[in-house]
């Protein structure tokens, strides 16, 4: 299976996927997965709009991986949804049944993406929180924005304890730690004081509490290597193992 990743398509999966198939005639679909690191939009609209948005990207035949974003429903919420463990990558995922090649990576959870022992979290906090409130609702209550978007603080503790100390080849986050925040990316005009920073002051206490070689995340839109191992993601489309090599050139960092 070939695992590459990309981040915030908000409901432009599909043409993720033509670029990749562009790129890459060879690829069989049934054997290759798309890793999204989080705001896929498959749950954004919680409608019709959504349904279509799946079945096109459900029927294109390749395995999509989604962690979670900030501006989409958590799975869990989502009629129809069920758990079952995805044999691939060794883990339980949620997924709905007409819509199978489609699986949301759950928070906190450990995967095998081939050989690359994975940790994933998503949620983050949308800083056009209050835009959408007041700007979006429709008589269906629907805004755009969701109350849990980020983790809370039982589930950051709850990880916290499962994770702590232990070693990981890749993290996969949406946001990331506070230490490695692409300030020169932050949308001018928000009052950053007001801005919740809560998840990415946790990912900070958290990457000092485990052992890893790559961090990857997304959220902020832009595509670029923040640190040694430290990579964000938004139009690019890598394998992991191209991410590995790249970071093995240069002296491993938090390597047991």
């Amino acid at each position: 299976m070939i695992l590459s990743q990309v981040s915030d398509t908000h409901g432009r999966v599909a043409e993720r996927l033509e670029i990749l198939k562009s790129k890459h005639p060879d690829l069989k679909p049934a054997e290759t997965a798309l890793i999204i690191l989080g705001d896929a939009g498959f749950n954004f609209y919680l409608n019709k709009s959504d349904y279509k948005n799946k079945k096109q990207v459900n029927d294109m035949g390749y395995i999509v991986y989604c962690l979670r974003g900030n501006h989409e429903e958590r799975p869990e919420n989502i009629s129809g949804m069920t758990i079952m463990v995805d044999h691939d990558i060794h883990g339980e995922v949620y997924v709905e049944s007409m819509f199978s090649n489609i699986r949301y990576l759950m928070d906190g959870n450990v995967y095998d993406f081939g050989i690359f022992k994975t940790l994933c979290i998503g949620g983050a906090y949308s800083v056009d929180k209050w835009y959408r409130l007041q700007n979006f609702r429709q008589s269906n209550g629907w805004c755009g924005w969701f109350a849990e978007e980020q983790l809370f603080p039982d589930e950051m503790n709850y990880i916290t304890k499962k994770v702590k100390n232990n070693y990981f080849d890749f993290v996969l986050t949406h946001t990331c730690p506070r230490y490695w925040e692409p300030t020169d990316l932050f949308i001018s005009g928000i009052d950053q004081s007001a801005v919740d920073k809560s998840m990415e002051d946790w990912l900070d206490k958290l990457k000092d509490q485990i052992n890893f070689t790559v961090w990857c995340f997304g959220h902020y839109h832009a595509d670029r290597t923040e640190d040694e191992g430290v990579e964000q993601y938004f139009y690019d489309i890598e394998e992991l193992t191209s991410i590995w090599d790249r970071t093995l050139d240069h002296i491993p960092r938090n390597l047991e």
